[in-house]
């Protein structure tokens, strides 16, 4: 008998499965089927946080909440999710990833002090999603103006002429007008009270653009 080497895809009955042959051994993994997510162009969001001092307690608390509950709707729609934070300055804090634990982890480092230098944030989260053919997102969440609205302004519209869709979410504190030009679209610019600020960045996974390319899982 031939020694036999390489992957086998099976079905039996409902369930794909993967076997792997190494001379005369043959593995089947048992129990719950594997479930594999082929891309064939990756599809990324920033989530981009204010954590300004008016952010602190309820507010802040309220974004983690909803940071974590975006990332599970995002990863379903075939996202990967980053996260920066800002205040007086801009801060990468996780890199795009399909870890929801990574992301709680991460998310829990967010304290809420100092100004809002959205522009700077908005470069950040533009620099690390980089051109080419991929599906990108920005969604900024907040609740106020930036230090510098007109630097706000000008940033997003680099990240819009990239190819970047971005999508506002803010509280009632925030200037919605503002918000719209900030986002690609004025229908992406959203408001929603600070009582369900955390209900509003979640929902805002129902407005990412489905993927260009994408096997779901």
């Amino acid at each position: 008998m031939t020694d036999k080497k390489g992957i086998e895809l099976f079905k039996t009955g409902s369930h794909p499965g993967i076997s792997v042959s190494i001379g005369k051994t043959t593995i089947k993994p048992q129990g719950s089927p594997i479930h594999i997510r082929f891309k064939g162009h990756a599809a990324k969001v920033y989530l981009v946080v204010d954590t300004s001092g008016s952010m602190a307690n309820d507010k802040l608390e309220q974004a983690k909440k909803g940071v974590l509950d975006f990332a599970v709707n995002a990863f379903r729609k075939g996202y990967d999710v980053g996260l920066i934070s800002f205040n007086s300055a801009a801060e990468h804090i996780v890199e795009p990833t399909d870890d929801i634990e990574v992301l709680r982890n991460c998310a829990r480092q967010m304290n809420a002090t100092g100004s809002t230098n959205m522009s700077g944030a908005i470069a950040m989260a533009h620099n690390y999603l980089g051109g080419g053919p991929d599906t990108r997102v920005i969604v900024v969440a907040t609740d106020g103006l930036p230090d510098s609205p007109q630097d706000a302004l000008g940033e997003a519209a680099k990240a819009k002429e990239s190819g970047i869709d971005i999508i506002t979410i803010g509280t009632d504190d925030a200037d919605q007008e503002f918000l719209k030009k900030i986002a690609s679209r004025s229908e992406l610019g959203k408001k929603v009270t600070r009582e369900l600020f955390s209900q509003g960045i979640s929902s805002a996974s129902g407005l990412l653009p489905s993927p260009k390319s994408m096997t779901k899982r």
